[in-house]
């Protein structure tokens, strides 16, 4: 079980996949091949991405198909679209690497590039996503650090980019302002929060004693006594949390969440019954919760409307608006931009030597149906600042991170 506000391991979807070991910067010259011209993998007039990147999309690919084909444990008889679920990856990885080619002609059509801090954010997210999950799990593979970085940190940051010169202010489709104050105080909730494990003897709620039935009674009437003064206006939950932290020498849990109730952000990390309190509330209330059976949860819903100016003028906070209205349909019509790219010259050596095969494995005879089951109790304050990953998980595009 998770404390409220700590963060989950990221989880590997279509957009988070990633390989390792030889391959190169685009336009770098070779330093570690693995027989034949396999340095590259398909080039343009104006760019040549290496072949790492082709084998990061393959991964990227078959994590995407084992998503659609939950139902058969062999992917060398399942089905996508009517297709052979192994050549389905290998046509798919040919569109994820064409989108890598689109995206740098956008770039240079729009006439955008990356600041220095962009540059830093690139790198720091590069780095953490490959030493905290990729390096590990796709060693061999045949990819670097490098390859790894154009295709997944490059191409996140490139998605943000465009995505923001097309929808924001001067894009050729932009979103007038007042629509998005309108879609954020429709949508967004702003909450300052802090809370109490019922649990004893332990530094977090997952470790010490469940509180018996006195020692709760007794919690919620101090708790109670700290509602009564925020609610009359005396005191904060900030200052709240502040003094009971004190008076216990206990850990100081407060959080302000400026985040949409319904987001996945929200929703693959706070349990359900605080999220449907939240949206229950009306501004400027405050309540005392019992969330989960495992905390008590002191809450005050915030009017939204005194965030909306400061919110806005953040680019990472602009930036999940954006996507928020734009980005199913952004990514859908770079999917069908990438299906018709022309101009891509292929490295044959690199298409063969490298398919879907390199990522299968035949189900054991003795394995039986899977599952997966995840606990709901954090909330984080600081989510999505979108990738975020997105050198923080607001920096990115949550879409192709979510999916990739």
């Amino acid at each position: 079980k998770q404390e409220i506000g700590e963060c989950k391991p990221m989880k590997l979807k279509r957009f988070t996949a990633g390989v390792l070991a030889c391959a190169l910067l685009i336009g770098g010259a070779a330093g570690c091949t693995v027989g034949g011209d396999n340095s590259w993998c398909a080039k343009t007039s104006s760019t040549t991405l290496p072949a790492g990147v082709y084998i990061y999309e393959l991964y990227s690919a078959y994590n995407e198909a084992q998503s659609k084909t939950t139902g058969t444990s062999d992917m060398k008889k399942a089905k996508i679209d009517n297709q052979a679920a192994m050549t389905w990856v290998n046509n798919r990885a040919k569109v994820l690497t064409n989108e890598l080619f689109l995206l740098n002609d956008k770039m240079k059509a729009m006439k955008l590039s990356f600041s220095s801090a962009e540059n830093a954010g690139i790198k720091q997210m590069a780095d953490n996503a490959w030493a905290q999950q990729f390096s590990s799990a796709l060693k061999g593979k045949n990819v670097s650090e490098d390859s790894f970085k154009i295709a997944y940190a490059e191409y996140t940051y490139q998605l943000r980019k465009v995505l923001q010169g097309i929808y924001d202010t001067g894009g050729s489709k932009a979103i007038p302002e007042s629509e998005m104050k309108a879609y954020f105080e429709k949508h967004y909730s702003d909450v300052d929060f802090t809370y109490v494990p019922l649990t004893k003897g332990g530094s977090s709620s997952a470790a010490g004693t469940a509180m018996t039935a006195q020692e709760k009674a007794t919690l919620k009437k101090e708790l109670e006594s700290y509602l009564s003064q925020i609610q009359s206006g005396k005191m904060t939950v900030q200052a709240a949390s502040a003094a009971y932290a004190k008076a216990h020498g206990a850990t100081d849990n407060y959080q302000n969440v400026t985040e949409d109730m319904d987001s996945s952000t929200v929703t693959s990390s706070m349990p359900p019954d605080l999220i449907q309190a939240i949206k229950s509330m009306k501004a400027g209330e405050s309540r005392l919760l019992e969330v989960s059976s495992y905390y008590y949860v002191l809450v005050t819903k915030n009017d939204i409307t005194k965030k909306t100016a400061s919110f806005l003028k953040n680019q990472d906070d602009r930036f999940k608006l954006l996507y928020a209205q734009k980005g199913d349909q952004f990514l859908k019509d770079l999917e069908a931009e990438a299906k018709s790219y022309k101009g891509v010259d292929w490295n044959e050596r690199v298409t063969r030597k490298f398919t879907s095969d390199l990522f299968y494995t035949a189900p054991s005879s003795s394995a039986g149906p899977s599952s997966a089951a995840s606990s709901k109790v954090t909330a984080s304050a600081s989510s999505s600042t979108v990738s975020s990953a997105k050198a923080s998980q607001s920096s990115a595009v949550s879409s192709r991170t979510s999916s990739k």
